[in-house]
């Protein structure tokens, strides 16, 4: 029991027997007696009465309670300048537990069917990021004209179910501020699976002690600087192998495709041929699309591949959600031309950042550590406040090679 609950049950203990008390004074009889006499003429003890045990009792009870206040002052004033920061800490904690039962989904314990989000879904049970469906709009102006709208025979029309990657939370804080994660989830990302939550938006359902009560959850499971860079040199690795990994069981279903419909052919199965055969091309399209990007992302360098990782989800159209495999999806644009976040390409980076050391290092900067809203960088840059800082995430060799990708391009 905490010193702050003992205190709590003390007082209620108190004020329990002091109830008693004055009920039984009121109610009981024999301590009430009723006399003929007014109070002021009821006989009562002498003085060697009053200065007797009586007396003493009196004392001795006055001599307890100035001991016990004694005593109560210095260890109230031993333990007040702690109180608040117990306090603090346990209004935290039970944030932290109600941003829990908002974040959960049906697979944690947390989840409450009338409170949960279902921010789980997206981000991950452990919010080390996952997946979010999402639905593309047609962007073409011959998509303007209705006769083209919802028309297979123009399928560049026709609106794409993708995989929006949806980036991790435990380790949200160790690249952005609590006030840009405040907005982020207040306000969402237009144009993504992120959704506006806050009512300040107009189209969300939680105020701002919600808000506050998911960022408190997301404070209590953020993982640490040295785990996130960890995991960062991993990915570079696993990148790579998941695409020469995509690109090789694409091309085993053909080569097994390519059997069934053999063996269908030899078994006489004039049915099983044609639908086979008739799988036979796209499968192909499809092996072929994977194998070339899993050539590109091999012929990728260091500063690519974490460019890719960390920085194309913004700077990168379609970074997010492309999928090789998915054949309806338009061709990737370059590297780094724009998206959320301004183009790079063109030299940008060079005339944002000029020179080559200082250059270099203010840009460095700008990546590492960023500038709060309304600061300036470079060459009359203005910081919006929506830039992450990369610092606790990449090694300063990582975020250097960034640097000099961002400044090839």
């Amino acid at each position: 029991m905490s010193f702050r609950s003992g205190l709590i049950l003390l007082t209620l203990v108190v004020i329990g027997l002091m109830v008693v008390y004055l009920g039984w004074r009121v109610l009981s009889v024999r301590r009430n007696p009723t006399t003929k006499d007014p109070e002021n003429l009821t006989p009562y003890l002498d003085d060697e009465g009053l200065e007797g045990p009586r007396l003493e009792r009196a004392l001795g009870w006055s001599l307890i309670f100035v001991m016990i206040v004694a005593l109560a002052l210095p260890v109230y004033f031993l333990f007040e300048p702690t109180r608040q920061e117990s306090h603090t800490k346990f209004f935290d904690e039970q944030s932290a537990e109600r941003g829990a039962v908002l974040f959960s989904n049906s697979q944690m314990k947390t989840y409450d069917p009338t409170k949960s989000l279902l921010c789980a879904n997206c981000h991950g049970v452990d919010a080390a990021g996952g997946q979010a469906p999402f639905v593309l709009q047609p962007e073409l102006d011959i998509c303007d004209k209705v006769e083209n709208q919802g028309n297979p025979a123009v399928p560049e029309c026709l609106p794409v179910q993708v995989a929006w990657a949806a980036p991790a939370l435990n380790s949200v804080l160790l690249r952005f501020p609590e006030d840009q994660v405040f907005n982020i989830l207040t306000w969402g990302r237009p144009g993504t699976p992120m959704p506006a939550w806050g009512v300040a938006s107009g189209k969300g359902v939680l105020n701002t002690q919600s808000i506050n009560d998911l960022i408190s959850y997301l404070k209590s499971i953020q993982i640490t600087s040295a785990q996130a860079q960890a995991n960062s040199t991993k990915a570079i690795t696993t990148y790579k192998q998941d695409a020469e990994k995509n690109a090789k069981q694409q091309e085993v279903g053909v080569v097994a495709l390519k059997a069934n419909i053999a063996k269908a052919q030899a078994q006489g199965n004039t049915a099983a041929t044609a639908e086979l055969t008739a799988q036979l091309p796209n499968a192909q399209a499809v092996a072929a699309s994977a194998r070339a990007w899993a050539d590109q992302v091999a012929g990728m360098g260091e500063g690519e591949v974490l460019f890719r990782l960390n920085c194309a989800r913004c700077h990168t159209k379609g970074a997010s959600y492309y999928d090789p495999n998915n054949l309806a999806l338009p061709k990737p644009p370059p590297n780094g031309s724009g998206a959320f976040g301004p183009n790079l390409t063109g030299g940008s980076t060079l005339r944002q950042f000029p020179g080559v050391a200082a250059g270099e290092q203010q840009q460095f900067d700008w990546v590492a550590v960023g500038r709060p809203a309304n600061e300036g960088y470079g060459v009359r840059g203005i910081s919006s406040g929506r830039m992450p800082y990369f610092v606790n995430l990449l090694s300063e060799k990582q975020i250097k090679a960034i640097v000099a990708y961002e400044r090839s391009l």
